[in-house]
């Protein structure tokens, strides 16, 4: 039996294109002459961490949790994840509307809108949400791997 789950969340979609772009303008700086190595330098490694950083809470069956903030697969960041023991594990279908008038990436319209699979878990009037993914079958599996671990009850709130 598992001992711990591993559930990355998602990036925003505004950070992976500011990464992309911060990338895609560090050839121009170098034809540039005007700009400093420094910037150049900085701009690559702003980039790098946009593009390479994760968000993961690790689950485990003794219910010691954690926040994972990693670079590449490595963990450059664990922090205590401090939560209630749940009642039972939901999961649902959501939509995230958000403006976007971030910067240069206000350029995809005013808002953005994610339907997204959410897993959460529930414990009297609170909950924390552990996952929100783009693929259904993705997220029940990822729920009843939990709820079997922690011997939680699944509630499939896409079936009502």
């Amino acid at each position: 039996m598992m001992k711990s789950i591993s559930l990355k969340q998602p990036k925003p979609l505004k950070v992976k294109i500011l990464g992309a772009l911060i990338l895609a303008l560090i050839p121009f700086a170098l034809v540039n002459n005007e700009n400093p190595f420094f910037q150049i330098v900085t701009m690559a490694i702003l980039s790098i961490i946009l593009l390479g950083y994760t968000v993961s809470y690790q689950i485990k069956k003794d219910f010691d949790n954690y926040k994972h903030i990693t670079l590449f697969g490595l963990t450059v960041w664990k922090q205590k994840l401090d939560i209630d023991f749940p009642e039972y594990i939901s999961v649902f279908s959501a939509s995230y509307k958000q403006d976007n008038e971030w910067g240069t990436v206000s350029a995809l319209g005013t808002r953005i809108e994610n339907k997204l699979m959410v897993i959460r878990f529930f414990c009297q009037q609170k909950h924390f949400t552990v996952l929100k993914i783009n693929n259904y079958n993705k997220a029940i599996d990822k729920a009843n791997e939990l709820g079997e671990m922690l011997n939680v009850k699944i509630y499939d709130a896409t079936k009502e």
